[in-house]
């Protein structure tokens, strides 16, 4: 952690949330400043949306305890925690003079951030952290759909093909539904196992099989054989 902290942008970023998150009042003045809605977007796991500025204000902006509220319209635990925890800066002007507000980003910011950067590393690490982190937060099948990441790790643990995402979202979340036990999400040593067959399976499909041996035996038998590989199910209750 200490040698991706020094990574000259990650520091630079630190470093200025820290120096100016306190003179951030409102909303508005967040919106305002890129790197500083960029660290704040980033702990939550949602930095792609950083250029979706109406979008962002309206989430940031929104009470979460209103039933009409946009985020409780959307299946997606990522922005209903970013809504839960900076709603606070629509109510006091002071929300970010309060260190646990300023330290709860930046250790969400440093924990995305550190995925990613071990993620550079090997194939599948980030998602198999990412989701050992927040399996436990899954309620529901369209919670892990609303998520790439979730369902990145779900779907190669299922040995469904990437084809599997062109399906409409009625028939990915009845595959889902039948496949994978939400209670497993739950118990931390199914969880484990969870990712360890993501990672198992994301080494066999980018591993050459002429290279190992090994992986021939999750090929066809034969080139004529359209079987595809051995589907792994997530229900691990037995």
């Amino acid at each position: 952690m200490k040698m991706f902290e020094a990574q000259p942008t990650t520091a630079r970023d630190i470093e200025k949330f820290k120096s100016e998150i306190v003179n951030v009042k409102s909303v508005d003045d967040l919106m305002k400043n890129r790197t500083l809605l960029s660290v704040t977007l980033s702990a939550f796991q949602l930095e792609s949306e950083l250029d979706k500025y109406a979008f962002v204000e309206k989430m940031l902006s929104e009470d979460p305890e209103d039933d009409d509220s946009l985020v409780n319209k959307l299946v997606e635990p990522r922005w209903t925690k970013l809504s839960k925890a900076m709603y606070g800066l629509n109510q006091d002007p002071d929300f970010f003079l309060n260190e646990a507000n300023v330290n709860a980003i930046l250790e969400g910011y440093k924990t995305n951030e550190f995925e990613k950067f071990e993620g550079q590393n090997a194939e599948g690490i980030r998602e198999a952290m990412y989701f050992k982190r927040l399996a436990g937060d899954v309620e529901e099948v369209p919670q892990i759909l609303a998520d790439k990441s979730l369902m990145q790790v779900v779907r190669v643990g299922l040995g469904l093909p990437e084809s599997f995402l062109s399906l409409d979202y009625e028939q990915q979340k009845a595959r889902l539904i039948k496949e994978v036990d939400i209670e497993d999400f739950k118990d931390p040593e199914k969880i484990d196992k969870m990712v360890e067959r993501f990672l198992i399976m994301t080494e066999i499909n980018n591993t050459d099989p002429t290279a190992n041996p090994l992986i021939s035996l999750f090929q066809p038998l034969s080139t004529g054989d359209t079987v595809g590989p051995m589907p792994i199910s997530l229900n691990l209750s037995v």
